[in-house]
């Protein structure tokens, strides 16, 4: 994973077709979007239990957050940012993205903002 851009709260990361947007917050908590060829998947992810086997299984509690412009994304404790990301490339493998509902789309302008 590179980091593409950086600014002072907010951090832009690539991986392949992947694209990740963690920005801290108030809480000190982060929140991350994710971006699959220009497409928000984190909807169609909660739907597919993305959650429930983040906490099931990994023991680590992730929350939706819709702060940024409204899109879905996730919440976790600061230390928990990687293993976040990680799971979340980990649940695509497994749960192809193209399969998925992709109908909430990001513009290059709003993504880098």
């Amino acid at each position: 994973m590179r980091i593409e851009k950086r600014n002072e709260q907010t951090v832009w990361y690539s991986y392949g077709e992947y694209a990740f947007k963690a920005s801290r917050l108030a809480s000190g908590n982060i929140a991350v979007w994710v971006n699959y060829k220009g497409c928000n998947i984190a909807f169609p992810m909660i739907i597919r239990e993305l959650l429930d086997n983040m906490e099931e299984y990994n023991n680590f509690n992730v929350t939706v957050n819709r702060d940024w412009n409204e899109h879905i994304g996730f919440e976790v404790n600061q230390d928990e940012v990687e293993l976040l990301i990680g799971e979340i490339l980990h649940f695509c493998t497994e749960n192809d993205p193209v399969s998925m509902d992709l109908t909430e789309k990001y513009t290059d302008e709003e993504w880098y903002t």
